[in-house]
This record gives C-alpha cells, structure tokens and sequence, in this order.
C-alpha cells in the first residue's frame, strides 16, 4: 500500500492546489455582489470559467467568523479548536514534501495585513535555510528557498494614527528580502520623511508587473502623499514589465482647496513599459495632471477604469480628458460617477431629473467626437448624468459589451438602435453581443422583456438588474448545441 511519503512532488502539489483553490472557491461565493456578466468585459464574457481574479483579490480572507463550540474529543488533537481556516497549515505538517509544496503556495500571495505578521513574515524571509549557513548566505548574497516564492505582497496594516519610522523601515526590509516580486499593493501611511527609502526599495524591484496604491484620504503634512509625477518618474520608470495600475484617493493638490493656486504639475515622462490597465478610483486630480499621467502610457493603453467629475475636475474637463488623453487603441472604458456633480454650475448639472433630458450628457459629448474611442469594445458607465438617448447613436460600431447603472437611457432607444433590420443595415451596434443593464430609470417589466428578446434575437446576452429582480437570458456560452 502506497504511503503519503511515497507520493511525488507533483502529486502532491495537485493535492495542495485542489484542496486550497476549492476553499478560496468557496469563500468568493460569499462576496460577489452581481451575477450575470455585469462586471465583466469583452474578453471575459465567452470564457467557460470565472475570470482569474487580480494578485490582490486573488486570497480571500474572512474577518468575522461565527462562533463555533469547540468539540470534546477523547484523545488528543493537533486542533482541539478545529482546523484553521487557511488548508495549507495542516498541509505543511503532513510530511517534508507536503511542507516544502504547501509553502510555495503560502508565500507565493501574502497579505501583511497587520505588523505582527509582518514581523514574523520578514524572520520567515530571513532565516536561514537547511544546510546553508549565515555567513555563506550574506558573502554569496542568496536569498533563502522561502524568499524566492514570494510574488504577491498585500501592505494592508495601516491604521488611523500617525506612523512611526518603524512602519517604513520594516516595509523596505521585507521588499528587500522579495528579490522575485511581481505584484504590491500598498494601502499603509509612511512618513514623509521616509520617502526616499520607500521610492527606493520599490524602485529596486524590477520584475513589477501590477501596482496597486490605496492611499488614505485622511492626509496630513507630516505623511507621504505619493505626488502622479514622482511615482511615474521614480517608480515606473524602474519597471518595464508594469501592466497594471490601480490609484486610489491619489491627490494633486492635497494641501490647498482651491488647485487654480498651486503650482502647474511637473510634466510626466512617457515611460517605456507597456500599461495595459490603469485605474483611478476616487481621485482629486486636476485636469492637466490626469491628462498627462493617460498620456505617459503611449499607445500601450488597452482598459482605462476612471471616475469624475469630482471637486478638482469638472464635466467640461473631465469630458476634454475622455476626447483627447485617451490611447487611441482603447478597448475597454468604465466610467463611475463621482456624486459631486453640485460643485459645477452647468446645464448638465442643473437639469430637471424628472423631465425630459434635453441637453447632451457627458458621454454624448465625448463620443461626439469622430476619432476618439473609435475602437472601443467594452463601455461600461454609472450615473444619471453621464448619457442621454444620443449616446446610442454615437458609439462605436466596433463595440460588444454595453454596462449600464442608473441610466437614464430609455428602453425604447435601446431596442431601436439594437434591432437589426434584414436587407437595410445591420443596426447601431451590429457586434454588441452583451447588455447588462443595472437600476434603469422608469423601465417597466414590459420595457425589460423587450430589450432581452431584442438581444436575443441578436444571438447575444441580457443581463437586467431592476427592484432586485434578474432579468436575464443565457450567455452564449452556456447554451447547449
């Protein structure tokens, strides 16, 4: 009878990956928030499988757990208290090969989510390994078995009060001791004098492939704000593998309410590496730092993920930086509306939202535009304020995925410009073969059915959200030949 010890290496990493991605399957059943292909984009939503989730969403960890009596058992346990919520802890204790295959896995994507872990993570990176001394590890300068595993590191300790030096210090040491890093994502708060270490420890890593900054609204003078110019000039720069990028709450003008009184921004390099993906989420820039931090990615630019107007940036500009800032290979576009629209005085922001919708929206004006987005495949956009019916008329016919949030677009537009007459011409948007429609605007059930028959007939997929009602028809992967 063949024993545990006696199984291979690579038997034994199918048992570990097929034991682990069955509980992480589970725990992201528990999240999503949408079915259907509302959050997907053109390349996605023919896939048989769910699309691979992003490094940092990759491990799902669960705060709050119910409580649990623990069980009396006659002998002794190893977990009187039950079996950690993470497989690969029992796993490691199996045997040596177990072991050495379950902490490829468990130190391939790490989240440091508080100091304490980070402590023990950066002594795990650190120590030695078997057969390999201290000094002969630092003369030849090798980085030990654990430290070479390492791809995915989440920085997610921060909290509320003012860091000390300790916080960086220990950042820059465990990025040190990661010589094969790919992805970050940082969302802790550094001192601003401890800038330089920081940009230089990250710099350092050459094989960054997607950077992921979470940065903390709370800003005070005394912390690090990571300015677009700096972090495109010392910090892309250093990475030629760079493919995505994903800012959050970054600010231009973090000390001063009225940006027209600051400074112009330092002009943004145009960097070698190919940025696919760049979002930005909750930014407070203004319009010539967004318009040169697009421009600094050339024509590499596939998916832009952006939401305005916000204080800093008004329709006007904002629209400007849509039309012109925008790599004209463009595919994938998703729009979300800030809610800040009061701050502008406008006839966009002061229309009855009740009557009819007589100026353009924001991305009617946008798509005004003869050679702007004209090879855009996935738009995908929230508001009431962001289109009107003309939309429909001026997007590109290149198109396939159409997302929609509290939209103001009427059905009756929607079936008009999807339905294919025979012998005459083949409609508005003749590749659009996904509608997913979120919280319209005075659609009745009528209205429902009748925009998914018409996409149907198309050969395509509906996807409409209404009063917590799913309207929806099969993919076309999912249907049975």
């Amino acid at each position: 009878m063949a024993k545990l010890t006696d199984l291979p290496a690579e038997l034994v990493i199918s048992i570990i990956h097929y034991v682990f991605d069955a509980n992480q399957a589970s725990l992201r059943q528990q999240i999503t928030p949408l079915t259907g292909h509302h959050y997907l984009d053109h390349t996605q939503i023919n896939c048989a499988g769910e699309p691979k989730p992003r490094p940092h969403e990759e491990r799902i960890r669960l705060f709050a757990k119910a409580y649990k009596v623990p069980q009396v058992y006659r002998e002794q346990v190893s977990w009187p208290k039950g079996l950690p919520s993470n497989p690969l802890l029992p796993l490691a204790l199996v045997n040596r090969t177990f072991r050495q295959c379950a902490q490829e896995l468990l130190f391939k994507n790490v989240d440091l989510h508080n100091t304490r872990i980070a402590n023990v993570f950066l002594k795990s990176l650190t120590a030695c390994d078997y057969g390999l001394s201290s000094q002969r590890r630092k003369r030849f300068n090798h980085p030990t078995r654990l430290s070479q595993y390492v791809r995915s590191l989440q920085f997610t300790w921060g909290d509320s009060r003012l860091p000390g030096k300790s916080s960086a210090t220990l950042f820059c040491k465990i990025l040190q001791s990661c010589p094969l890093l790919e992805n970050i994502d940082i969302s802790n708060k550094f001192l601003l004098t401890c800038k330089e270490s920081i940009l230089e420890a990250l710099a350092s890593k050459p094989f960054i492939k997607e950077f992921v900054l979470s940065h903390d609204t709370n800003r005070t003078s005394l912390t690090f704000q990571w300015p677009p110019a700096e972090i495109v000039s010392r910090l892309f720069s250093h990475w030629n593998l760079l493919e995505t990028v994903e800012l959050s709450a970054l600010s231009g003008c973090p000390h001063e309410s009225n940006p027209s009184t600051q400074p112009a921004p330092n002009s943004i390099p145009v960097l070698n590496c190919a940025i696919r993906t760049m979002i930005l989420v909750n930014h407070e820039l203004d319009e010539l730092t967004v318009s040169n931090l697009l421009k600094s990615c050339g024509e590499s630019m596939r998916t832009l993920h952006i939401t305005g107007p916000h204080t800093h940036l008004n329709p006007e500009a904002f629209g400007r930086v849509l039309q012109d800032s925008t790599c004209p290979n463009l595919e994938c576009l998703i729009v979300h509306d800030t809610g800040r629209w009061e701050h502008w005085k406008n006839p966009i922001i002061d229309s009855d939202l009740d009557g009819p919708f007589t100026v353009p929206g924001l991305l009617d004006t946008v798509f005004d535009s003869p050679i702007a987005l004209r090879k855009l495949k996935t738009l995908s956009f929230d508001g009431e304020k962001m289109a009107t019916n003309r939309l429909l008329a001026r997007l590109p016919k290149s198109l396939v995925k159409l997302s929609m949030e509290n939209s103001r677009i009427a059905a009756s537009a929607l079936i008009k410009a999807l339905t294919i007459n025979s012998g005459h011409n083949d409609g508005l948007l003749p590749n659009l073969t996904c509608l997913s429609v979120y919280d319209p605007r005075k659609w009745s059930s009528k209205d429902e059915k009748a925009v998914q028959e018409v996409v149907e007939l198309r050969g395509g997929c509906a996807h409409i959200y209404c009063d917590h009602k799913l309207f929806a028809s099969p993919s076309p992967s999912n249907v049975a030949f």
